[in-house]
């Protein structure tokens, strides 16, 4: 039968010939086309990404004293996996393109599978580069496709819950899992821990080859979607706020919880109890996921995304100025919630910003790269500052740079 234009009936005149005009979809309907994934799954799988990545950058100590190399290849080590997981993630968006996401969600679990088993299998410290290298891969990869993927199946109305929940998944993995392979690497020994993590890899690549399903051209939604390149990427004005955004965001916050324990001794607490402080930190970091996306939905994400970063850099100068363990805890969590909790609310502007026709993979690799990138910067800086001023000049500087995140978030707003 042939295809109705609107406003036009079946006997193909217009509605005022008196006849019955129906609507154009009811005449030979197209399947409606839709992505090939619910959020629960990307969501186990961001479960056990963020796990295995924090898990294998964990491990380096027994690692290092397995094959007893100086500790500036703990460094060294740590460098590979970040430049590979920055490097990859910058054309992931390509990838997927080429390859589709369901296949390179597979090649990031694969990548995963592959670094464990090299680690098992590794005799030599050369071959700790390639295992790290795959790690890197592996995490770079499915980051950005992930949240890309989140934020194109989820409506623009809640997409910051969405974004929000895929990311304290990511978190419960870094506790969970970090701690299983601790446990396991402090009882059976490092490579036994390091063949346990590989079997879960490609248990968890069975079973993703199983539930993600492949898509059908009659129902893939993702094929349809145009691919966005970086110089239009460059001229959305809301993108690349968002993105500055995201960076300032990323320097001021992601690896602040490295240096904690430095300024909690400072205060008196033993270094041995530090740990659980980080733990109370990361606890704030799910909860503030959770809630603070909730609250962009609501309320709006730049707004919401300027208030926590008022709140941050706030309860930043609290926490160099008081003492006293019970505070610590309360300044720690809050701190927590209002550090990471707003990472959603950024990927969901980054979102927001791009024509829902168009596919994110492109935007979300290079938002991925940039704010990894800074996050990365950071770390050599606060190092230095950590040793030529004093471990509060660390948290000063990012209590400053959290407040830098106000000006690319109104400038969103009013674009």
């Amino acid at each position: 039968m042939e295809r109705l234009e609107p406003g036009k009936n079946i006997a193909g005149a217009t509605p005022s010939s008196g006849r019955t005009t129906l609507p154009t979809d009811t005449i030979n309907p197209t399947p409606a086309k839709t992505h090939a994934y619910d959020t629960t799954t990307l969501s186990i799988c961001n479960f056990l990404s963020k796990g295995w990545e924090v898990s294998i950058l964990g491990l380096l100590a027994f690692i290092q004293q397995k094959y007893a190399f100086p500790l500036y290849m703990v460094g060294i080590l740590s460098t590979v996996f970040i430049v590979s997981q920055i490097s990859i993630s910058f054309f992931a968006g390509r990838i997927a393109h080429a390859i589709h996401s369901r296949n390179v969600i597979f090649l990031s679990i694969a990548a995963s599978a592959l670094s464990w088993l090299v680690l098992f299998l590794s005799g030599s410290v050369p071959m700790l580069y390639l295992a790290y290298m795959f790690a890197g891969i592996s995490s770079g990869l499915f980051e950005p496709i992930g949240n890309s993927l989140v934020a194109k199946i989820s409506s623009s109305k809640n997409r910051g819950t969405a974004i929000g929940n895929f990311a304290a998944y990511g978190d419960m993995g870094r506790i969970a899992v970090v701690a299983a392979a601790t446990a396991l690497a402090g009882f059976l020994g490092v490579n036994h821990a390091c063949a346990v993590l590989f079997a879960s890899a490609l248990m968890a690549l069975l079973l993703a080859i199983f539930f993600i399903p492949k898509a059908t051209a009659a129902t893939d939604a993702e094929a349809e979607e145009m691919p966005i390149h970086l110089a239009e990427l460059w001229k959305n004005r809301k993108f690349c706020w968002a993105t500055a955004a995201g960076m300032a965001d990323s320097f001021s916050s992601a690896s602040l919880y490295i240096f904690i324990p430095f300024l909690l001794t400072e205060k008196g607490i033993a270094l041995a109890n530090t740990l659980y402080f980080n733990v109370i930190f990361f606890a704030g970091y799910m909860s503030g996921r959770l809630a603070l996306g909730r609250l962009a939905d609501r309320y709006g994400g730049p707004r919401i995304l300027m208030l926590s970063k008022i709140a941050m850099a706030i309860l930043i100068l609290l926490l160099t100025l008081l003492t006293g363990k019970g505070m610590m805890v309360v300044l720690l969590f809050l701190l927590g919630i209002f550090t990471r909790g707003s990472s959603p609310i950024i990927r969901a502007m980054v979102a927001d910003s791009m024509a829902e026709n168009i596919s994110f993979h492109n935007a979300f690799s290079t938002y991925s790269f940039a704010s990894r990138s800074s996050g990365a910067i950071c770390r050599p800086i606060y190092v230095v500052l950590a040793s030529s001023v004093g471990i509060s000049a660390v948290f000063y500087l990012a209590s400053a740079v959290s407040l830098c995140t106000l000006y690319p978030a109104a400038k969103y707003k009013d674009a």
